[in-house]
């Protein structure tokens, strides 16, 4: 993300436990017309079958400003909006929708979709605040409890969906790199009562000079939050992973080149984490995929990936991980906006300059869906 890429610059954050407290809401409903101006780990409930009106949920930015909108059956997008901070990320879990706005707003708010059409900011069900900059980045979910991602404090934290209450947290300072209070943690993944946090670990000096260690995986249990194991990752600044047949597979981005794109090279890619052996192995290789990993979604094994080649230049890649074969899906050139993956419909918020759209990808076809004048630019997206 040009705020820069999923968190890979972020601010030292407040280094204590997140708490959370219940608060006013934070923002307003605007009326979008014609004349305006104006997503993970899978528990129990994600993969119910929810029958909604709303198919789709698209959080849109300018670095300025963000608002929601919303996407019906017919793949229409809101006239209407919701205002939220500039940088935020949208979460599903079943039939209700999860906003956390991140590092400057540090909010979570869970929301009734179905209303969000007729009663706007009626439709929220709480709202919960952070530590400052504690920037949430990442929900999962099991059963009446979520695991919440803090990149920037030293904490993970268990939540209830019931009210947003703290049900348990997690220290991960021992894994944070050279004098650095947070590991950074990108992404979270619940599977075989499993919890699995992925950690880039990386450290700044004063004049925001990165330096990048190889990624870490993280293993705890996740009901009673202990640590079980780690695992070394083969590739530097990791962004994303799923769990499919018995493994993880970490996707990253590796060290940025002088013109701040990624390099089509082995040192970056998707790996492939064997959780027996402890060991890991580079799957495919930006090499295939023409960069690192920006953007990433994947359902029963097969992966979609925006390659970042450099800022406007994100291909939409689809990889199928059994037999690592690759192939570009054409017509979308900027994927920075997110990928979302449900049942086989991929939705890509496009950011090419001048032609911002979100486009649905089905059955090997690609159609832009067509966008309230004065929609601010795709940057989270999630299916129900």
């Amino acid at each position: 993300m040009k705020k820069i890429q999923n968190n890979v610059i972020a601010s030292v954050a407040k280094q204590s436990l997140a708490f959370l407290t219940v608060t006013s809401l934070a923002f307003g409903l605007a009326a979008c017309g014609d004349d305006s101006s104006s997503s993970s780990g899978v528990g129990p409930e994600e993969n119910e079958t929810v029958e909604t009106t709303i198919k789709a949920v698209v959080f849109g930015s300018d670095y300025t400003t963000g608002e929601l909108r919303w996407i019906d059956k017919d793949n229409k997008i809101s006239k209407k909006s919701l205002d939220f901070f500039s940088d935020s990320k949208v979460a599903a879990n079943a039939g209700d929708l999860y906003v956390m706005e991140r590092m400057g707003a540090d909010n979570i708010t869970k929301i009734d979709p179905e209303k969000l059409e007729s009663d706007g900011k009626k439709a929220v069900i709480w709202q919960v605040s952070l530590d400052d900059d504690a920037n949430p980045t990442d929900m999962v979910f099991d059963g009446e409890k979520a695991w919440v991602a803090l990149q920037n404090a030293d904490s993970l934290i268990q939540i209830s969906t019931k009210d947003g209450k703290i049900a348990k947290s997690i220290k991960t300072g021992k894994f944070a790199y050279e004098g650095e209070k947070s590991p950074y943690v990108t992404d979270l993944e619940l599977a075989d009562g499993k919890l699995y946090a992925l950690f880039q670990r990386y450290t700044k000096d004063e004049n925001w000079n990165m330096t990048y260690p190889k990624g870490l995986l993280a293993i705890y249990d996740a009901k009673s939050g202990d640590l079980k194991d780690t695992i070394q990752l083969k590739a530097k600044n990791p962004s994303a992973m799923t769990y499919f047949d018995g493994a993880i597979y970490v996707a990253s981005m590796g060290e940025y080149n002088e013109f701040y794109g990624t390099d089509a090279d082995d040192k970056r890619g998707i790996e492939k984490v064997n959780l027996k052996d402890k060991k890991s192995e580079m799957l495919v290789s930006g090499e295939k995929l023409g960069g690192g990993v920006y953007t990433f979604a994947a359902e029963d094994g097969v992966v979609y990936v925006g390659a970042y080649k450099g800022s406007g230049d994100v291909p939409l890649m689809k990889v199928a991980l059994k037999d690592k074969k690759v192939e570009t899906v054409k017509g979308i050139a900027d994927a920075e906006g997110s990928i979302a993956v449900r049942d086989g419909e991929v939705l890509v918020g496009d950011r090419s300059m001048g032609s911002e759209k979100v486009i649905q990808v089905k059955d090997g076809k690609t159609k832009d869906l067509e966008s309230p004048k004065g929609a601010l630019a795709p940057f989270s997206i999630v299916l129900f």
